[in-house]
């Protein structure tokens, strides 16, 4: 019987501190993801990743989706321009863009989640005639624990200016 008591203090001091009761850690799974360019958003066109996951252990926990790009011919992040918006920019200077969300079961799917980053966030030569090769790609961070749960493999696109 005392050590009954002993847990459930032990849970309640747990929770009066903030930490979490989670019985199982967060699960992700990235089934999939594209980019799909000039896309009308807030009056102006945008790229936007459509991502389609599964995340679970996570009903209720706000989190917060990340998309990080890269130069595909050398691997190395691109580097945001320090004037532009810090949404689309890590503390390290890397060219991101992020959604908060909060699951509302257990076991949640999200077959079109969209994360939108526009085209002066790549911090990329526009000239008319330049095309890049890149790539991208997401991470499921928890604020509370801070620490990345999940994330995907690289997807590939090429932006071109016209």
């Amino acid at each position: 019987r005392s050590v009954l008591i002993a847990a459930l203090w032990l849970v309640g001091a747990c929770q009066a501190f903030g930490q979490k009761n989670v019985p199982h850690p967060i699960e992700v799974t990235v089934e999939s993801a594209r980019l799909e360019h000039h896309v009308k958003y807030n009056d102006k066109y945008w790229m936007v990743i459509h991502a389609k996951f599964r995340i679970k252990n996570a009903d209720e926990t706000p989190l917060k989706m990340f998309a990080y790009f890269y130069n595909d011919d050398d691997g190395k992040p691109l580097k945001a321009d320090t004037d532009y918006s810090a949404k689309y920019r890590t503390t390290s200077g890397q060219v991101s863009s992020t959604v908060d969300f909060t699951p509302d079961r257990d076991d949640a799917v999200y077959s079109d989640f969209k994360i939108y980053i526009p085209y002066e966030a790549m911090n990329l030569d526009s000239t008319p005639g330049n095309e890049f090769q890149l790539k991208f790609y997401l991470s499921i961070y928890d604020p509370d624990e801070k620490e990345h749960v999940g994330k995907s493999g690289y997807y590939k696109f090429s932006l071109s200016y016209k």
